[in-house]
């Protein structure tokens, strides 16, 4: 599936220009930027990866990170053709290298959303399509289907990343965001100046965040907490996707960010852009 994929990708300069053909006075207007370059080095630089074997998640970590990188630099501007080539790329990864069909057919979903009536959304229909035939021909109990809104929220305690004990428990009476991320997740760091922006505004109202990093390296995440003023604690564990709890809580993707009320109850979930500021801002002037 991968080999496909990749294969396709050295191509998709050519694919891309066909599938948009925007006229002229459009191109002049604000033309998307071309990736073709960058496309054709990640996918030579994961090809070579693949045919050599390297595929634990230590051998394609940088690969993960640079098309991560990609998409947050280019998913404004880039040609929308290529961009979803990106998460396809990333897709593929976690199907066919880490088995993590579970992140593998979010990422899948988001393609077909984000990105209709492109290639990539075809291949991605294509993809889980097929990957739901396979499960349901052998199904996985295993996986967890994680929380719902309406339920209340299970509690932990543990200490943070500096070692100070964090939990839902002290939190409680206040509204209260647990946010699931990575500094290697492309999405949720195009995503923290919006979750960043609304804690400045509502923090002294009551709102609060707990972060729950899927991070390996400890200090990249004291890094980016700095640089982008985080000023909440982190539960971080070193694991990456096999986070204590992203694992107890059903986190097969992410970003994933579950909106809790005074009392606990899960009121909101997977909550992007001004939906989180309007969500918080109706929680704290209810009774």
């Amino acid at each position: 599936m991968l080999t496909a994929l990749i294969a396709r990708g050295q191509t998709v300069g050519t694919e891309a220009n066909h599938a948009a053909s925007p006229t002229a006075a459009n191109q002049e207007k604000a033309a998307p930027v071309d990736l073709t370059a960058d496309l054709d080095r990640v996918t030579a630089d994961l090809k070579q990866k693949f045919d050599s074997g390297q595929t634990s998640a230590a051998d394609l970590d940088e690969n993960l990170k640079s098309i991560n990188g990609l998409i947050v630099k280019f998913l404004p501007q880039g040609n929308r053709e290529q961009v979803a080539r990106l998460y396809l790329l990333d897709a593929h990864i976690y199907a066919d290298a880490l088995t993590n069909t579970v992140r593998a057919k979010a990422i899948w979903a988001k393609v077909m959303q984000d990105f209709p009536g492109t290639l990539a959304a075809k291949g991605a229909a294509l993809s889980l399509a097929r990957q739901n035939a396979l499960e349901a021909a052998d199904p996985d109990p295993k996986i967890p289907e994680g929380l719902q809104v309406g339920q209340k929220f299970p509690g932990f305690s543990k200490p943070d990343i500096l070692g100070n004990p964090v939990s839902v428990a002290a939190h409680r009476g206040k509204v209260t965001l647990i946010d699931f991320w990575a500094t290697w997740c492309g999405p949720c760091k195009a995503e923290m100046p919006n979750v960043t922006a609304t804690y400045r505004q509502f923090h002294a109202q009551g709102f609060d965040i707990i972060g729950v990093s899927l991070d390996n390296d400890r200090n990249a995440v004291l890094r980016f907490v700095q640089a982008n003023g985080m000023g909440w604690q982190q539960y971080f564990d070193g694991k990456g996707w096999d986070n204590l709890l992203a694992k107890q809580y059903g986190v097969n993707s992410i970003p994933m960010a579950y909106l809790l009320d005074r009392h606990g109850i899960i009121i909101g979930k997977e909550l992007r852009g001004r939906a989180l500021g309007i969500a918080v801002e109706k929680a704290l002037t209810s009774n």
